[in-house]
């Protein structure tokens, strides 16, 4: 079964330790993101204190009770007030089994019953699988501009 779980303690030695796994199995996705393959557990804090710091919350996409998955969201961006996802990403080794595509929906059906319309995410260029999943999901480019790591993005958006 697939859940989203909140994350209790994302800056945690075990949860920054765990993000790290499932982040490190993506080498190429922390390339376009980070500028580098693998990312060290300081890399992790950093950019969680980043995104805590503008309200992020943190989940684990759990199978079977074992997280296999990160998912981290905005409920309301500060220059729009509308809810943004800034990760969603499932372990290479469960990848392609529609894990994502479950948890994704775990996650519109919380905005949903939060009251939400609208969901936002941005997408660096360069992450051609990533894009392919978002535009299959429904969401589609409005914009293009700049991430916080200086990265040229499109951002997408979809009606819930």
């Amino acid at each position: 079964m697939i859940d989203i779980v909140p994350i209790k303690d994302v800056q945690s030695k075990e949860d920054t330790t765990i993000q790290k796994t499932i982040l490190n199995s993506h080498p190429a996705y922390n390339q376009v993101v980070m500028a580098k393959e693998l990312l060290s557990e300081e890399d992790i804090i950093k950019d969680n204190e980043e995104n805590l710091k503008l309200g992020a919350e943190y989940y684990y996409i759990t199978k079977d009770n074992e997280p296999v998955g990160l998912i981290h969201y905005l409920l309301k961006y500060k220059s729009d007030n509308l809810p943004w996802i800034g990760l969603l990403i499932v372990h290479k080794q469960h990848s392609r089994g529609g894990i994502a595509s479950q948890a994704l929906h775990l996650l519109e059906k919380k905005l949903i019953d939060q009251n939400n319309q609208k969901v936002k995410l941005c997408v660096q260029e360069g992450n051609e699988i990533g894009a392919a999943f978002w535009r299959q999901k429904g969401f589609v480019i409005i914009n293009s501009a700049t991430d916080g790591h200086n990265n040229r993005v499109d951002i997408y958006e979809k009606k819930l």
